[in-house]
């Protein structure tokens, strides 16, 4: 098992959890809301997709700041909705 495959069970790990406890109990496939957010528990495969989509905007965010350019509001945004998916709060 790879380190990315091991982080992503850890992550899908944490998500539930934070599914349970800030959504409430439900089946995959089912909604909630969170912070104003329709949320769907996701099996593990949506949530590896969800979650890299996640890292992938996060990286592309951070290098932007670090390189002192302007950061694009919709990247913003689909940074902020991905998270959203995930249940992780960006800011």
């Amino acid at each position: 098992m790879s380190a990315d495959q091991k982080e992503c069970i850890e992550e899908f790990k944490k998500y539930l959890k934070r599914f349970d406890d800030e959504v409430g109990e439900k089946k995959f496939g089912e909604y909630g809301s969170w912070h104003q957010n329709v949320v769907k528990k996701m099996n593990f495969d949506e949530f590896v997709t969800k979650y890299e989509e996640f890292k992938n905007l996060e990286k592309l965010y951070a290098d932007i700041l670090k390189g002192g350019d302007t950061v694009n509001d919709a990247i913003f945004r689909s940074w902020k909705e991905a998270g959203a998916q995930i249940l992780l709060e960006v800011n």
